[in-house]
């Protein structure tokens, strides 16, 4: 909300032509935006062109970036293998209406990366919300129960069954009503979970019924509540003998936790697995990929007819060409190990840098992060505020993180103004954010504070 401050008429000062754009936007798209994430006060700003960890505004403003095309950029903008293999595909053509070798290539890196895939199969779809669309429906029907299990704050697409934070043992607190737009009897088919809660787990499956358990190994919403290597042992566990498909939304994780996400990060693999984001190699893309069992649901058992016994997939840009050149282009440099120690060391200093600001300005904050590439940043919140593990200890960190989110979209803001663009309260980083970008980073948190501090929005 524009309050008046310096903060605030800095931001407008800075970017006359974001505003413009703003309000022509405001004409066509119901909430001036294309995506959730992207709404702001009192205006985004509207880029031009990115390279490397750089991206430039329609007001000439340059920026390190922190967005990274909402986490699917681990090489960075306009990485040179990436785009040479997209234009040289793009001559060639960008849907050819066929099957391609480059589908073939592109699923056989994934097979190689992904623990649940080795000896497995792969099926692509064109985003990470079809993915878990298509991983949910092969777990019922090759269970034949109806079910499933998720864990509240864990985001999995914005589809009906999985947009569901509601369960009547734990929600009424949090909203008392089911989500806007979704029938009451399909919210009855989802059971939203604490975090971390093995206990209302294992009750829940005694109940019956259930055909799987899907969550994000890191944590929910790219880690913001940590998941706990224990309870992913035990949930493979619990999962593997009750005969429930145990599904990795690695859409995040995937290729960025680990070359092999967070599942080869654990040590814990499940039966099937939803990708996306760096999965494509910055394009859209998904896909399902696990056990051969699973996958096979998929196949045509019944050759020249209609198999009621097979789940159908149909798909325009499934396998894209243009996607699977760039998809087989990131992946080949993951695969040649090029970027995870890089990365993962960069992250760590950031988050180091970060914590030792908020400390220094005696402020009651701190800076933390699951998978070591994405860093969160919060006010109020203690690392045992982040140990999540019931309904008590969920509701007093979304209560501790609603308020900090009142002064981290200020922060945002005093950030952008500096020439930092975070993903709200998270910043995501590539390789090619150099030790300068993340120096820099540091200076411009602690200018930042110290604003916000003369603001009176922290003491």
């Amino acid at each position: 909300m524009f309050s008046g401050s310096r903060i605030d008429l800095t931001y407008l000062e800075k970017h006359p032509k974001s505003k413009g754009l703003y309000s022509r936007a405001r004409s066509v798209f119901a909430r001036g935006v294309t995506h959730d994430a992207r709404y702001f006060e009192p205006m985004p700003i509207y880029c031009v062109k990115a390279k490397g960890s750089r991206k430039w505004d329609v007001d000439g403003n340059e920026y390190i970036d922190y967005w990274m095309g909402h986490g699917a950029l681990i090489l960075g903008h306009a990485h040179p293998t990436v785009t040479r293999a997209v234009v040289e595909q793009a001559r060639k053509g960008t849907h050819l209406g066929a099957s391609h070798e480059l589908e073939i290539q592109w699923a056989e890196k994934v097979t190689k990366l992904i623990p649940c895939a080795r000896g497995g199969l792969v099926e692509f779809t064109s985003s990470g919300t079809e993915a878990t669309m298509m991983a949910i429906r092969i777990a019922r029907a090759y269970t034949g129960r109806s079910k499933i299990i998720k864990f509240l704050s864990h985001f999995h697409g914005w589809f009906d069954y999985t947009i569901v934070d509601y369960n009547p043992d734990y929600s009424p607190p949090l909203s008392g009503s089911y989500p806007l737009g979704v029938p009451p009897e399909i919210c009855k088919y989802t059971v939203a979970l604490p975090p971390n809660d093995i206990g209302a787990v294992e009750k829940t499956i005694e109940g019956g019924d259930v055909a799987c358990v899907i969550l994000e190994p890191g944590g929910a919403s790219m880690g913001l509540i940590p998941t706990n290597e224990k309870f992913l042992k035990d949930l493979r566990k619990v999962t593997a003998d009750n005969g429930v498909v145990l599904i990795f939304d690695e859409v995040v994780t995937g290729f960025r936790d680990a070359p092999g996400g967070a599942q080869e990060r654990y040590g814990v693999t499940p039966d099937i697995s939803t990708l996306g984001k760096i999965l494509a190699g910055g394009y859209p893309g998904g896909a399902v990929a696990g056990r051969r069992e699973y996958l096979s649901m998929l196949e045509f058992k019944a050759e020249g007819r209609r198999d009621p016994r097979r789940i159908s997939h149909p798909g325009t840009f499934n396998a894209n060409p243009i996607s699977a050149a760039a998809g087989n282009a990131c992946l080949g440099l993951i695969l040649d190990g090029k970027v995870h120690p890089s990365i993962n060391r960069k992250g760590e200093m950031l988050k180091r840098g970060l914590n030792d600001v908020i400390q220094d300005n005696r402020i009651n904050g701190l800076a933390w992060g699951t998978t070591p590439s994405i860093i969160y940043v919060g006010f109020g919140i203690s690392p045992e505020d982040l140990v999540v593990s019931d309904i008590e200890s969920y509701m007093r960190f979304q209560r501790k993180r609603e308020a900090s989110q009142k002064i981290v979209s200020v922060l945002e803001k005093a950030l952008i103004n500096r020439g930092i663009h975070p993903m709200g309260s998270r910043l995501i980083l590539s390789i090619a954010h150099t030790q300068r970008d993340i120096e820099m980073t540091i200076e411009k948190f602690d200018e930042s504070l110290k604003e916000l501090r003369s603001e009176g929005i922290i003491e």
